[in-house]
């Protein structure tokens, strides 16, 4: 015997969990795409390549900035596509 725990709508807590973290991930990349926007690079933070010395210092990361949007989109897809997706055959 075999028991799924699932939520009220008949999605597996598992498949809940999955699409929770792929949007909290998404927002994450969506908040950091607005960051090399908004801030040139040397007012980033470390983790995200600030450059404190240099011609490029007072630029904004562009490049960076459409690559954590584009991320973003893909994650919020993949997560509809996890709501979306029936569960396995049962036996």
């Amino acid at each position: 015997m075999t028991y799924e725990s699932s939520t009220g709508a008949g999605r597996s807590t598992g498949k809940t969990a999955a699409v929770a973290i792929l949007v909290v991930i998404a927002v994450l990349a969506l908040v950091a795409g607005a960051i090399y926007f908004a801030e040139p690079a040397k007012s980033l933070p470390s983790v995200m390549g600030a450059i404190t010395t240099g011609s490029r210092a007072t630029e904004h990361r562009d490049l960076r900035g459409w690559v954590s949007i584009v991320v973003a989109v893909v994650l919020l897809v993949a997560a509809w596509f996890t709501a979306r997706m029936k569960g396995s055959a049962q036996r």
